[in-house]
This record gives structure tokens, sequence and C-alpha cells, in this order.
């Protein structure tokens, strides 16, 4: 690529940024890997451009210039074009959902596999930090349910450190019975809400 040349590509949730002595600077709109469009403004002196479809791109050639008109390019051109800016973007974060027997810090019986899914998907990306949430459902008090869900994200903390995952890079939480994945009155038993959420990055 052309070193006089800085690419920035922003996605929904991603800002990418390769600089050097730059003389030419282009900021193109990418999805995320949902396929979500964000909004990115380009502002200089001379002017402002808003980019809010997909591969909209502009081009800046001085701090004093009016940002070029928005062009739309086809994902061939990006991957062709900014191949080594790509190849250096972090992989997206991955979502593991752990679900739990009632009352207690023990995974049902498929959730196992997915457990052994996530330890190969930290070991394979090189994790850097992983998010540990715990939840239960609606019965109960409220002071049970933050203890229950807490102890169900430390178990699995602990289960990763025994997979050799360093606890520097863990963080836990619980929310007790609350943000629930299926909504509920209080007092409903709803087993997909005795969970354990867990966020690779």
């Amino acid at each position: 690529m052309n070193k006089y040349v800085t690419v920035i590509l922003v996605t929904f949730l991603f800002f990418l940024v390769v600089s050097g002595c730059a003389s030419r600077n282009i900021v193109v709109l990418i999805p995320d890997p949902n396929g979500h469009v964000g909004k990115a403004e380009v502002i200089t002196d001379g002017g402002k451009q808003l980019l809010e479809k997909s591969y909209g791109m502009t081009t800046v050639t001085s701090r004093s210039s009016v940002p070029s008109s928005v062009t739309i390019v086809s994902p061939e051109y990006i991957a062709a074009t900014f191949a080594d800016v790509l190849a250096i973007e972090p992989s997206p974060a991955e979502k593991f959902i752990l679900y739990f027997n009632s009352s207690t810090v023990d995974l049902v019986p498929e959730s196992r596999s997915v457990f052994t899914a996530m330890v190969a998907s930290i070991k394979r990306r090189g994790a850097i930090a992983i998010s540990i949430s715990g939840h239960s459902d609606a019965t109960g008090s409220t002071e049970l349910n933050d203890k229950l869900s807490y102890n169900r994200a430390h178990t699995i903390s602990k289960m990763l450190m025994q997979q050799g995952v360093s606890s520097d890079i863990m963080t836990v939480t619980s929310h007790g019975k609350g943000n629930q994945l299926i909504p509920t009155a209080d007092g409903v038993s709803e087993p997909r809400n005795r969970r354990v959420e867990v966020i690779v990055r």
C-alpha cells in the first residue's frame, strides 16, 4: 500500500487507522460482522462529509480541503485495495452462553460442549480479555439470586483457570435476576435465564 495514504476503515463498532506521513486520507464505512452499519462524519477546516451507507468512501487531501463527495465502493474493491489493513483487524468478539441447573452452579449437560468450544476459541484467538457475567431466573429472593449468579460466574472463571486461562484477562460480574434473557414476572422459573454469558475478545 502507498505509504503516503492514510486509510480509515470504520465499522459499526470498530475504528482502524494506518498512518504515516500522509498526504491523502481515505475514510470508508464498512458493515460490522453482523451486517450493521453506523455513521461517520468526516470534518476538516474546509467542510464535512457524512458517511451513512455501507461501503461509502470519502477522501481528504489536506486539513483545509473539503472531503470529497461520497462514492460507494464494492466489497471486492475494499478487499483488494486495503488487504494490508484488513489483515491486522482484530477478530470480532465471540459470545458464549452457558446454562445451569436450577438453584445450582452445575452446568446442564448441553452446556459442557459449549464450554469446550469456548476454551478452544480462547486458545485459538489468543484472547486478551474475557468478560464473565452471571445471571439467575426470577425464583427466590434478590439476595439469594445475587449470590447464586456471582457463584455461577465465579465457577466458570475457575473452570477456565483450570484450562490454563490467566485470571488477569478475566472480569467477573453478576446481575442476579436482573437483565433477564427471557423477561418473566418475579417468581417464574425460566431455564434460559439461569446462565453465564461469556464474551471473548
